[in-house]
């Protein structure tokens, strides 16, 4: 081999060599344009997430602020029951009235019964024929006379108003004075009206009425009654 070729020889490595460091410069430009593509990405990507958040958060109070708007309007509905319930006095006023329409018979029914209460029974007639009276007179003396057998211990008059029935029987007497009413005991008059009374209590015959008088000297009058 000569010398010419022995130097040629090293030179084709070398120039084999040159066109692979002519490559490495374009590997480390596209890197970084990788890079920068990857990070856009992600920016894009990031952005569109927090635009869909945020998007779903406005979604979100807009919501919230038509419920709280709506809120009022069910609340405000049971309002409406006190109304209700205070308008229904109105409609048990009417069976108040009712009931009292039907208690009214009941006390109308009760006045025609206290009617025959408030009548009187018609007075007897009197007897005032001056004979009759006499004959009547005698008979009453006798009864008290022949019945009047205690001693009196009173010291002043005993006054009494006898009613005689027309067949002689006493019908009733009045005390006119203190003293007869307090010595009532010692005249015979209670036992004689008392013998007599069931038959002048349903007897409407005519009465006469007397005045008599018994004095502390066991002395006996008996007079007409004058006067109503």
């Amino acid at each position: 081999m000569s010398s010419q070729e022995l130097a040629s020889q090293p030179t084709n490595p070398v120039s084999s060599s040159v066109p692979g460091a002519d490559e490495t410069p374009e590997a480390s430009n596209s890197s970084p344009l990788q890079l920068i593509c990857a990070v856009g990405i992600l920016v894009l990507g990031f952005s569109g997430y927090m635009f869909s958040t945020w998007h779903q958060t406005l979604a979100q109070h807009s919501l919230a602020q038509q419920a709280q708007a709506e809120t009022p309007v069910v609340e405000e509905t049971p309002a409406i029951a006190p109304v209700e319930a205070e308008a229904q006095p109105l409609v048990t006023q009417p069976a108040m009235t009712a009931t009292t329409a039907a208690i009214a018979p009941e006390v109308a029914s009760t006045v025609p019964a206290a009617v025959p209460m408030v009548t009187e029974p018609a007075p007897t007639p009197g007897i005032t024929d001056p004979a009759t009276l006499t004959t009547l007179g005698q008979k009453l003396y006798e009864q008290i006379d022949s019945s009047w057998k205690s001693s009196p211990t009173f010291s002043s008059n005993l006054v009494y108003q006898v009613q005689v029935q027309q067949d002689g029987a006493i019908a009733g007497y009045d005390s006119l004075n203190k003293s007869a009413q307090d010595y009532l005991g010692e005249t015979p008059l209670p036992e004689l009206a008392s013998n007599s009374a069931p038959l002048a209590e349903n007897s409407t015959q005519p009465q006469a009425k007397f005045l008599v008088l018994l004095m502390p000297s066991g002395t006996l009058e008996i007079s007409p009654w004058v006067g109503n």
